[in-house]
């Protein structure tokens, strides 16, 4: 079973963050979140033009914008097997740490959306990569098998060089150097546990 987690757990982010050589805090995300939100907003267009997701108003005038697809796989009598596929970001990086907004959250990266399309819907991958990179720990592709947990905190190593320009930007050129190779560490970029 693969899905993407969502956690705003704090022993968790620091870890991740720590496996990049990054101190997370909310006001260090601020200014690479918003360097961000152009390429962001590009990435959303693409989606709009290329991949059939229509727009909506936004759910509140803290969200940068939302959009949605029709889920792509259909019953033998054609209906959806998953909900509207939705989604939505806030205009601050702080919002994903509000507690009275955590369920919000956890609808928009726990969807069928990311592990159905993130390999197929390349604008879904990058934005899903992206998030990764500015905050580790908060977005984990997670694989469960044969009683392991295995989660990725961090984007594949090519995806980070084939983006270096676009992070460096974000980032700065240490953070982007910290991150890449962390990206390229199984032991960084991996957590492996039993499962309960």
């Amino acid at each position: 079973m693969l899905l993407v987690e969502f956690s705003t757990d704090v022993k968790q982010l620091d870890e991740w963050s720590n496996r990049v050589g990054a101190t997370l805090s909310v006001e260090s995300l601020a200014a690479p979140y918003a360097r961000a939100q152009r390429y962001i907003l590009t990435m959303k267009k693409a989606l709009l033009k290329k991949h059939g997701f229509t727009e909506l108003a936004p759910s509140d005038h803290r969200v940068l914008f939302t959009i949605e697809c029709q889920p792509l796989h259909r019953s033998a009598g054609g209906l959806p097997r998953s909900p509207t596929m939705k989604l939505e970001l806030p205009i601050h990086a702080s919002s994903f740490f509000s507690p009275e907004r955590r369920v919000q959250w956890q609808m928009v990266f726990h969807s069928a959306m990311w592990p159905s399309l993130r390999h197929t819907v390349q604008p879904i991958g990058d934005l899903l990569h992206l998030l990764q990179c500015l905050m580790p720990g908060l977005l984990l592709v997670v694989q469960i098998e044969d009683g392991w947990r295995t989660a990725r905190g961090l984007p594949p190593a090519d995806w980070v060089k084939m983006n270096e320009q676009m992070l460096i930007d974000i980032l700065g050129v240490g953070p982007y150097k910290r991150l890449s190779k962390a990206a390229a560490d199984p032991k960084l970029a991996f957590m492996t546990a039993q499962q309960r």
